[in-house]
């Protein structure tokens, strides 16, 4: 544990993308010793109506910059049915350094009960959170 904290906002707005589906997804970054949401707008799905699981993964993966993202990620199953699930994208690329890889994985569990999540995916590569990696994990693969 890092003693990092979720802010309230940052859980509040989780819950409305949880219960609501306001958000497509959600971006969360460390700033001043507390976790916060880093862009509300980029997955809003009334600002951004048409985000894509590519588009998630863009605004998450940026370079020597660790953070966290949380997708409503929708896929069609083979019986034709919708499946809906909540997944959580940890990044964190090699080049970030080594303060920010010890404090991001210390925090990593801290983010995943806060928010109540249980699909995880770890990346440090754009290609280590490819959808087909969100595809494994639910069981589509």
């Amino acid at each position: 544990m890092s003693g990092i904290k979720v802010t309230p906002s940052a859980i509040k707005t989780f819950e409305a993308m949880k219960k609501n589906r306001t958000h497509k997804f959600l971006l969360f970054e460390i700033k001043k010793e507390k976790v916060v949401i880093m862009d509300e707008k980029s997955g809003d799905k009334k600002e951004n109506p048409d985000a894509t699981y590519d588009d998630f993964i863009k605004a998450l993966c940026v370079d020597k910059h660790a953070g966290w993202g949380v997708i409503d990620y929708e896929a069609k199953k083979s019986d034709g049915s919708i499946l809906n699930k909540l997944v959580l994208v940890s990044w964190c690329p090699d080049d970030c350094g080594v303060r920010v890889k010890m404090l991001h994985g210390s925090t990593t569990n801290t983010i995943k009960s806060k928010l109540g999540i249980d699909k995880h995916i770890h990346a440090s590569t754009p290609s280590d959170c490819e959808e087909s990696a969100a595809k494994q994990l639910v069981g589509l693969s």
